[in-house]
């Protein structure tokens, strides 16, 4: 049975980007941690509200899109994993 789960993130701070990448980060960082959400899922079990989420320091490629990618990774690693 598929579960639906809902993603409302308020505010995504980032330090250190030049202000036209804003968007290409955004959409990318959306777009993988949906993916990693359909393919990997988390642990809703008990529901999760996270006021704030600390996801670590983290090397990134360059470029807008690819630091997206790869802060979904490092967000989607700090939530409760799936049990599957």
């Amino acid at each position: 049975m598929k579960r639906t789960i809902e993603v409302h993130i308020d505010e995504l701070v980032l330090h250190g980007f030049e202000p036209h990448q804003r968007h290409a980060i955004g959409d990318a960082f959306h777009e993988e941690l949906m993916r990693l959400l359909g393919e990997r899922g988390i642990d809703t079990t008990r529901g999760i509200d996270i006021a704030g989420l600390d996801a670590g320091s983290f090397v990134l490629p360059p470029g807008g899109r690819a630091a997206g990618r790869g802060i979904a990774r490092s967000v989607h690693a700090a939530l409760p994993r799936s049990r599957g």
